[in-house]
């Protein structure tokens, strides 16, 4: 039972970080459109330029 517990404790380690990513994502993507006098239109490109530098900080890692 020791090693269940374990294998779910890694999945729920897993979830959280997956969780922690998304979030910083998702502030700043919002700090871009923000840094972009709020202009309407270009929520993807904020995303996907979010995304980018956030995986990017977690590869290095």
């Amino acid at each position: 039972m020791g090693k269940e517990k374990k294998e779910a404790n890694k999945g729920n380690s897993s979830e959280t970080n997956r969780e922690a990513t998304q979030e910083e994502i998702r502030a700043l993507a919002y700090q871009l459109f923000c840094e972009c006098e709020c202009a309407h239109g270009h929520d993807v490109e904020h995303w996907l330029e979010a995304e980018r530098r956030v995986l990017s900080r977690h590869q290095e890692n």
